[in-house]
């Protein structure tokens, strides 16, 4: 099923609340969002050149895990699936007594075997409408919504309308266009931070990375 399919099966309303709930940092209204839900739903989907796939993901803040939605292109998952068998489920308690050098050891084992996900915040709406969606049958119906507002969101992150999100893509391809012709590189080349990263020298920030990546695997697992 894809996942304008999916969304045509799913209550606007009560996807849209979800959204516009998790969208507060925009001030962006239930109506907003339920009119751009209504929009999707009667716009043609459009294959891409290869096949995509839309599954849950997850990422932490503050110790809480939070739904996302991420794109892949379905070749990538069936290769990464295979080196993602993983045997154990580290607990965040079982990650905090490790030692550093072992924790980062398996949070590099675990990037080395993930593919990254697509950006489609800027891909043509009609192109990821014809996604197909996989989620666990476990799912509750809030975390159905959840997931679902997640890829909403990310598809209207330029604009909840036609208009504002291609006049947000074409400014933002013209200020890439502008560094390219510029060629601004000089300064990054010259000045290399010394400290260490958020990732090396914060515990939480380990464990929250190796947490995110055990969930891609597992649902990997699941649905597939």
């Amino acid at each position: 099923m894809n996942f304008q399919q999916t969304l045509q099966q799913t209550d606007p309303p009560r996807l849209a609340a979800c959204a516009a709930h998790c969208h507060v940092a925009s001030q962006t209204g239930r109506e907003t969002v339920d009119t751009f839900l209504r929009y999707l739903c009667e716009l043609e989907p459009i294959l891409p050149n290869d096949k995509e796939i839309l599954i849950p993901g997850s990422w932490y803040d503050a110790g809480e895990k939070h739904l996302t939605a991420d794109l892949y292109r379905t070749a990538d998952l069936e290769r990464a699936r295979k080196d993602w068998k993983l045997e154990h489920f580290y607990s965040r308690k079982e990650l905090a007594s490790m030692e550093p050098d072992a924790r980062k050891a398996l949070y590099n084992s675990l990037s080395q075997n993930s593919h990254h996900t697509l950006d489609y915040t800027a891909t043509p709406w009609a192109e990821t409408l014809a996604a197909e969606v996989r989620m666990l049958d476990s799912f509750t119906l809030e975390e159905r919504l959840d997931f679902l507002a997640a890829a909403v969101l990310e598809m209207a992150y330029y604009g909840f309308t036609p208009d504002a999100h291609d006049r947000n893509v074409e400014r933002l391809e013209a200020a890439v266009r502008d560094l390219d012709n510029a060629k601004i590189t000089g300064s990054w080349e010259i000045e290399r931070p010394t400290d260490k990263t958020a990732m090396e020298t914060d515990l939480d920030e380990w464990i929250d990375g190796i947490l995110q990546l055990q969930d891609t695997a597992r649902m990997l697992q699941a649905l597939f």
